[in-house]
């Protein structure tokens, strides 16, 4: 083999397979002037890396549930925030601005860390009453109660619905720690939180304790026992059941494991993540049920050796995985020309993601890898990009061993991922600098239009965005190949985040 075949084939090993169009003595790819299309397929990311909206979900600092502790692991970008009522508001007169004045301190920078909030507001943590002055405790029933708390809520949607720290809403309110039971939310109470958080939260997806209390409304769930032995099997009856057996398409599901109730997978956060058997139940029933991401878990010392091949295998799991499978593009494009980009991409997760987020192309200059021009795909719905449906590999509860075991059916989803095919037609301003780019691709957060939400590949340049290969504009390259050795380690990136505006 001569060596500038040994040569090429060392950067297809490091960069992802390249299409070739013949075995000529350089053997180019596809984007020879023969076809002028360069075909790209690069090779998935094979770890587990931050990614928003989706994960180990550990809770913010507060003087009831929240410890704080798993905020510093850096695959962390979900956390939760326990908020009583009168922090927030203490009298009917008090106004959005009380909202905001706690929220913001407490909030305070953590858009640089890609990280978002799911607050839950709650009136009675067990033993201790904080009900607003003017309210009487423990009063569920009263017309004062419903009026006062649908305004409340109505506050809260003008506080957190458009800001983009807030990821989703656990609704909360009634019960010990906001977890709507004792006493059970009567029809009259549930109507009027019901409705009065889908009108206060157009933009937010919500979720409620019981699904099976909740049929008129489409509310996702925080499931607060879960994988418990005792709650497991009712959990799943209802959610497959015909009325929400679908309804994990659009309707977020969370939760945390109940250490302490029901014969959790472990039996602290440590335990979860240490022991084999624990990952594999966590795994399949997040599989399973389509689970977005969990806490309590996340308290788990993530500095611990033994917890590396847990995390990696649940970070995976949880919520969505985008692969890129294949990118084409022209060698070439005129200035003034129009770009033809079409990719194909699969989700591995486990759930959709849940907003309309943009995908976006970029040229990036090849030396500064600076964005000097970029574009959104038309009419692409990230929300439509479904993992596969029906784990076909389930577990049951041994009572010898005190944790679950796995059945012997495989490890996949009856109906596989389906592959999504996108195309995208840009015209190019005239005024671009005729030279050599880059092409990446990126998908960006609204607030800011960063590229914050990240492919599982490793074609990865540090600050969001994936350059997928070489395009000259005006001008062409001798190679749209990139080598491996470019790319940055997207698992170790910090850098990415978003805007608040």
């Amino acid at each position: 083999m001569n060596r500038p075949r040994r040569h090429f084939l060392k950067q297809v090993a490091a960069a992802g397979s390249v299409s070739l169009l013949s075995a000529a003595p350089f053997m180019r790819p596809a984007m020879a002037k023969e076809t002028g299309l360069v075909r790209i397929r690069p090779r998935e990311y094979s770890g587990a890396f931050a990614n928003p909206l989706k994960g180990f979900r550990p809770d913010l600092p507060s003087p009831d549930g929240g410890s704080g502790l798993g905020l510093d692991n850096p695959l962390v970008t979900l956390a939760r925030h326990y908020i009583r009522w009168i922090q927030i508001e203490d009298s009917a007169t008090d106004g959005v601005d009380r909202i905001l004045e706690f929220c913001h301190p407490r909030w305070a920078g953590v858009e640089k860390r890609n990280l978002k909030i799911i607050p839950r507001v709650y009136l009675y943590w067990p033993d201790q009453y904080f009900w607003p002055r003017d309210l009487r405790p423990g009063d569920y029933g009263s017309r004062r109660f419903l009026y006062r708390l649908g305004k409340l809520i109505a506050k809260l949607g003008e506080a957190w619905n458009r800001d983009p720290r807030v990821a989703y809403v656990e609704t909360g309110i009634v019960g010990p720690c906001g977890e709507q039971w004792n006493p059970t939310i009567h029809a009259e109470l549930k109507q009027v939180i019901g409705d009065s958080y889908v009108a206060a939260f157009p933009d937010k997806l919500c979720m409620i304790r019981y699904p099976w209390q909740w049929p008129d409304h489409p509310f996702g769930v925080f499931w607060d026992s879960w994988g418990s032995h005792k709650d497991t099997a009712r959990m799943l009856e209802v959610l497959e059941s015909p009325a929400l057996a679908g309804t994990w398409k659009t309707r977020v599901r969370g939760g945390e494991i109940p250490y302490g109730f029901g014969e959790p997978p472990g039996t602290d956060p440590n335990d979860s993540m240490a022991q084999s058997p624990h990952i594999d139940w966590i795994e399949c029933l997040t599989r399973r049920g389509h689970w977005n991401h969990l806490g309590w878990v996340a308290e788990y010392d993530w500095k611990r050796p033994a917890a590396k091949p847990g995390e990696q295998r649940l970070q995976k799991a949880f919520g969505y995985r985008f692969v890129l499978e294949e990118v084409n593009y022209p060698a070439q494009v005129a200035r003034g020309g129009t770009l033809e980009v079409s990719f194909t991409a699969r989700n591995t997760g486990s759930s959709p993601f849940y907003y309309d987020w943009p995908v976006a192309v970029c040229l990036l200059e090849a030396q500064t890898r600076k964005c000097v021009w970029r574009e959104t795909f038309a009419g692409v719905d990230l929300r439509q990009w479904l993992p596969g449906d029906r784990w076909m590999q389930f577990a049951e509860w041994n009572a010898e061993k005190v944790h679950y075991v796995l059945d012997d059916r495989p490890a996949r989803y009856e109906i596989p991922a389906a592959t999504n095919q996108i195309t995208g037609r840009f015209p190019l301003p005239r005024s671009l600098r005729r030279g050599n780019y880059f092409l990446a691709l990126g998908i960006l957060d609204p607030a800011g239009g960063l590229p914050a939400c990240r492919f599982a590949i490793e074609n990865y340049f540090t600050g969001g965005w994936h350059p997928i290969g070489r395009i000259g504009l005006g001008k062409e390259w001798a190679d749209a190949r990139l080598d491996g050795a470019m790319f940055n380690d997207l698992a170790r990136d910090k850098t990415v985040g978003y805007r608040l505006t």
